[in-house]
């Protein structure tokens, strides 16, 4: 590559440019099915998407003060990666906040390959000779049938924060890549590994074979503070049910333990991403 310049950069200033037209359908799931990629914009989800080694397809700097000294942050990585100069760009501002698709956007964009979701048995196959060798227990978080692209985004955020191997989506959950569950996740996508479920009862079968336990949310649960993991127990699976109807009736038939969360006001629930939260940091303190 000749001297990485900011100003060396092909700027794209024009709405008709083909690249923007594609970039900027990747804010609708079409566009992104269509494409099988995704965007990543402001600087940390960045950085963890690189932490992460994530497919990184073209990066985009905004042609103003503020991606000039985020591309100054960025070069001797790009240099160190070997990127070409026609996979970098600058976007008039515009054209920038068009396909970061945000009020105030952050200056960098990477368009980056879609991750593919794995299935449960072989990731188990693969994960549990390997956690075992090394003495440590699964985590995995399942979520079921969740509607809110927000709620599940925040959660995956905080199953990352509290060191969750990864995510498994139950039919009926929202698309992990939808626009705007990937930006509240701050680039916690790529630390986590996202796991189709087939039927309950694989995830009956395959949580009994791993010596995992299924721990439900429900508020006539025992107590959260109290609860301990069995001792044979390899690791176990927090399944979060539904916003508004609750967990399945037929995981409910399968879960080794209801918890309920302890709570002295009288509001009738709390939001799954809060709840999720309270239960992904008493079982990270506890076990």
């Amino acid at each position: 590559m000749d001297e990485l310049i900011f100003e060396r950069l092909t700027l794209i200033s024009a709405r008709q440019n083909s690249r923007f037209k594609n970039w900027n359908r990747l804010n609708t799931a079409q566009g992104v099915k269509k494409q099988g990629l995704l965007i990543i914009e402001g600087l940390r989800a960045c950085l963890t998407a690189i932490e992460y080694q994530a497919k990184i397809e073209a990066i985009l700097f905004t042609d103003d003060s503020m991606g000039e000294y985020i591309f100054t942050k960025t070069k001797d990585w790009i240099i160190q990666q070997k990127f070409s100069f026609n996979q970098i760009f600058r976007l008039a501002p515009d054209l920038f906040a068009s396909v970061a698709d945000a009020q105030n956007p952050q200056g960098i964009i990477f368009i980056i390959k879609k991750p593919d979701l794995q299935g449960l048995a072989n990731w188990l196959s693969r994960k549990a000779t390997n956690n075992q060798a090394k003495g440590k227990q699964i985590k995995l978080a399942l979520f079921d049938q969740l509607a809110d692209p927000g709620n599940v985004g925040t959660m995956i955020r905080t199953a990352h924060a509290f060191n969750f191997s990864g995510i498994i989506l139950s039919e009926g959950t929202v698309d992990p890549f939808n626009p705007k569950l990937m930006r509240s996740t701050m680039g916690s996508l790529f630390a986590l590994d996202l796991i189709s479920l087939n039927s309950y009862v694989e995830l009956a079968n395959l949580a009994k074979q791993y010596q995992l336990q299924l721990l439900i949310s429900d508020l006539n649960g025992e107590p959260l503070s109290g609860f301990k993991l069995d001792k044979a127990a390899a690791g176990f699976i927090l399944v979060i049910g539904n916003e508004a109807h609750g967990t399945n009736e037929a995981l409910k038939q399968i879960a080794d333990h209801y918890l309920t969360i302890p709570m002295p006001g009288n509001a009738e629930s709390l939001n799954a991403a809060i709840a999720f939260g309270i239960l992904a940091y008493h079982l990270n303190q506890s076990h």
